[in-house]
C-alpha cells in the first residue's frame, strides 16, 4: 500500500492529544458523549460469523449459482478455491425491505473465498432480469441505520495495511441513484492508537480516507 499523505498521517496522530487537550472542559466531554450515544441508538451492529449450516431460505443457493460464485454439486467446506453453496461461505442481508431477495441483495463473503484474503461485500440489483452488481468493496458490514432513502445507510469496515501495520476505517455510505456512495469517516485507529473521528476533523478525513480506500481497490 502507499505511504499516507504527511497532512492525513498528522492529523490521525494528533486525535488522541486533542481528546487529552479538550478534556479540561467538562461541557465538551457532555456534548460528546450526547452525540456518541445518539449515534450508537441509531445503528443496528451487524457481526458476521459464518456458523449457519444452512441457508435460512433456498433461494439463497440459487442465486449464488445464479452469479456463478460457488459450485452447486459439492458440499465441502474446506475449499475456499472452489467454494460450495454454503452459509460456511456466504452470508445475505437484506438490501430493503422494499426489495424482494431475488431482485436485490447484500452478500458478504468470508476471508480467502476464491483466495481472496480479506472479506468484501458484493451488492446486486436485478436489471432487466439479470443481476448485476452495483456495488463492491473490500470491507465487513459491520452496521446499518435507517435512511429516507428506503435504504439502510451502511457501516464497513476497511481494514488497510500501512508499511506493515494494520489500519482500520469504519466508514458509513449511502443509497444515491442506484447504488451505494460514500458518505462519512467514524472511526480511524490501529493497533493501540486511534477511535472516533472527531466532528471538526471528518470533512478533512472523508476526503483523504475516500482517497485511500478507492487507490487502493477496496471500492470496485
Amino acid at each position: 500500500m502507499r505511504r499516507l499523505p504527511v497532512s492525513f498521517t498528522f492529523i490521525v496522530f494528533i486525535l488522541p492529544l486533542f481528546v487529552l487537550i479538550s478534556c479540561g472542559d467538562p461541557e465538551n466531554i457532555d456534548k460528546a458523549k450526547d452525540d456518541q450515544t445518539t449515534e450508537t441508538q441509531n445503528v443496528v451492529g451487524i457481526e458476521t460469523l459464518f456458523d449457519e449450516t444452512q441457508f435460512s431460505d433456498p433461494i439463497m443457493k440459487e442465486l449464488l449459482m445464479e452469479l456463478n460464485l460457488c459450485n452447486g454439486e459439492i458440499t465441502d467446506t474446506l475449499d475456499y478455491l472452489n467454494p460450495s453453496c454454503s452459509p460456511f461461505f456466504f452470508k445475505f442481508h437484506e438490501l430493503s425491505k422494499e426489495v424482494e431477495l431475488k431482485n436485490g441483495f447484500m452478500l458478504q463473503l468470508k476471508s480467502k473465498v476464491n483466495g481472496f484474503p480479506l472479506r468484501r461485500l458484493l451488492i446486486f440489483v436485478r436489471e432487466q432480469g439479470q443481476l448485476i452488481k452495483v456495488n463492491g468493496f473490500v470491507a465487513n458490514l459491520i452496521g446499518r441505520r435507517k435512511s429516507s432513502s428506503g435504504h439502510d445507510d451502511l457501516l464497513l469496515r476497511f481494514n488497510d495495511n500501512e508499511e506493515g501495520e494494520e489500519v482500520f476505517y469504519n466508514c458509513y455510505f449511502q443509497w444515491l441513484k442506484g447504488k451505494y456512495e460514500f458518505l462519512s469517516v467514524e472511526v480511524i485507529e490501529g493497533v493501540n492508537w486511534g477511535g472516533p473521528v472527531k466532528a471538526q476533523f471528518k470533512d478533512s478525513m472523508a476526503v483523504e480516507i475516500k482517497k485511500e480506500i478507492t487507490e487502493n481497490q477496496m471500492i470496485f
